[in-house]
């Protein structure tokens, strides 16, 4: 009988391992994001504002838009209205998840002729590393060898102490895949409307002009300049994002979103709670197992 209990122990052993190996992958797995919903008193005129996650856990975010010179203003869209989302098949869809097409989800406009503008976002609590996917779409550009005739963006970030994010934190499990063209995917009803049923292929161009920052401008070197974006994930907390936006002569938009992982990770230790829990019942079927297998050597 003990032989026949301690293999039925370790069976439901072994099944527990498992569950507890497919939660720390489903943890891991693509498509695990929520992205952000932005609002503002005025969605069309939003120099402020309010951003809501889907994970009650992260928390929301605060954010102001400060125009330097030029001309600009900032807005709300929906990303249908906007045209412009990111199917599975890109880089950050793949990571949060698509976020389109949809008439809910929301992205933050900035238009603009010869402008220069900040925009600053605040997180209520600083989001944990690994959590953030920052997405900026629509960098267009009208001359391939000259970033003045381009749309430029500086992005920079700053965790709960003050201290500035590297950039190589800045772009985190991003690395190496940092640009791409949301317009490059298969031309279906999920295609983004803007995209005009066309495959394009152009990107912009990363560069770090400092150790803890982030450039990317618009490049048209490739083909048409729609589709040009570019997305970072940092590897560190992020208590604030900054983000300084340049256009060119001519009117011209890009598009910010945001996305947070939707798993049920304790935001501040990266603890899974159903690991911990399956962990838990792995030694307490262990320590039954060891007791009886005492228990039958003594008698």
């Amino acid at each position: 009988m003990p032989r026949k209990f301690l293999a039925a122990v370790a069976l439901l052993a072994g099944a527990c391992a498992l569950a507890v190996d497919g939660s720390s992958a489903a943890v891991a797995s693509p498509d695990d994001g929520t992205w952000a919903t932005w609002s503002a008193t005025n969605p069309l005129n939003a120099p402020s504002g309010r951003i809501a996650f889907g994970n009650t856990a992260v928390g929301g975010a605060s954010f102001t838009f400060v125009l330097n010179s030029g001309s600009s203003t900032a807005s709300i869209d929906t990303v249908a209205s906007a045209g412009e989302w990111f199917t599975a098949q890109t880089p950050p869809g793949s990571r949060a998840g698509a976020n389109g097409p949809s008439s809910a989800e929301k992205v933050l406009t900035l238009s603009g002729a010869a402008a220069n503008a900040t925009t600053t976002i605040t997180f209520d609590n600083p989001v944990p590393a690994d959590y953030l996917t920052i997405v900026i779409s629509d960098l267009d550009s009208t001359n391939a060898s000259d970033p003045l005739y381009s749309d430029r963006f500086t992005i920079t970030a700053t965790t709960a102490t003050g201290g500035s994010l590297t950039s190589g934190q800045l772009r985190g499990s991003a690395i190496g895949f940092e640009v791409f063209n949301f317009c490059n995917v298969t031309v279906n009803a999920e295609m983004p409307t803007d995209c005009g049923g066309t495959v394009a292929t152009a990107v912009p161009v990363m560069q770090t002009p400092s150790a803890t920052s982030i450039y990317f401008f618009g490049d048209i070197a490739a083909s048409s300049a729609v589709g040009n974006s570019a997305w970072l994930a940092p590897s560190a907390e992020v208590k604030t994002l900054t983000f300084v936006w340049s256009s060119y002569a001519v009117l011209s938009d890009v598009r910010i979103a945001l996305a947070v992982k939707k798993d049920s990770n304790l935001p501040n230790t990266g603890v899974d709670i159903t690991g911990v829990a399956l962990t838990s019942m792995i030694l307490g079927l262990l320590g039954v197992a060891a007791l009886l297998a005492m228990r039958r050597r003594r008698a």
